[in-house]
């Protein structure tokens, strides 16, 4: 199984800690964001060789021997899904996990995304609320909906919830496609979306295929997840988590 990690990003929310650091260079815990990816990777005995790494702001301080390395020379005026077409090469051969690398995450969330045999599968967090309540003052102003059917399928992600009913779990940054379902994506983005292109964010995407019939399994996982987006995010987590991290 390959791995490819998004790792393009400045994260200009994490403030100084990415005035000379891309964010997954920052620490939480005195480890770097990226350091905790890899050692879960580790944990679920993926290789190095197996591992692509999409960079762009600060692209000269990634030196990991044994991954293959990606560039979005465009990463200030481009988002997610655009870094990762610069992986393409991968997606199109062999069945990929993608991987932001802001987060924390566990190995046993990598495993169920290898077992899952279905072309397109991403994880989902059902801790999200405790974790939002502790990172937020009103988590219904920073959530997004995330609704599946009986059978697990997704039938909405990415819009602005009315009611807590309307979130059933909260997208990981974790999925998994195989050639079939990145096939999807390149039929999906000769369309009109949402969205421009060069602007297109993961969960946008995701639900463009949602719009379209594509069949989008979703795994719900109770092990711990954190999302480092802001110097608040990583104080909190700090305070919360530190016995764990």
């Amino acid at each position: 199984m390959k791995v490819i990690i998004l790792a393009a990003g400045r994260g200009s929310r994490l403030g100084m800690r990415t005035k000379d650091r891309p964010k997954c260079m920052c620490t939480l815990q005195g480890k770097t964001l990226l350091d905790r990816c890899l050692d879960t990777l580790d944990q679920a005995k993926i290789s190095r060789e197996d591992i692509a790494i999409v960079t762009g702001y600060c692209s000269n301080m990634f030196d990991i021997p044994g991954v293959t390395y990606f560039h979005n020379e465009n990463w200030e005026k481009t988002n997610m899904f655009y870094s990762l077409t610069m992986a393409e090469e991968w997606l199109k051969r062999e069945p990929c996990i993608v991987c932001y690398s802001d987060i924390v995450f566990s190995s046993k969330v990598v495993q169920v995304l290898i077992d899952c045999s279905e072309p397109l599968a991403i994880t989902s967090y059902s801790g999200y609320w405790s974790l939002w309540e502790k990172r937020m003052n009103n988590p219904l102003k920073d959530l997004e909906t995330f609704r599946v059917n009986e059978n697990g399928l997704l039938q909405e992600i990415g819009k602005e919830p009315q009611d807590p009913k309307d979130i059933q779990g909260q997208f990981m940054g974790l999925l998994r496609f195989t050639p079939e379902s990145w096939s999807w994506v390149e039929e999906t983005i000769r369309q009109t979306l949402a969205k421009p292109l060069n602007q297109l964010d993961m969960t946008t995407l995701l639900h463009e295929l949602v719009q379209r019939g594509y069949d989008i399994q979703t795994i719900s996982t109770d092990e711990l997840w954190l999302e480092c987006d802001s110097e608040h995010d990583i104080a909190v987590y700090e305070e919360y988590f530190g016995d764990v991290l």
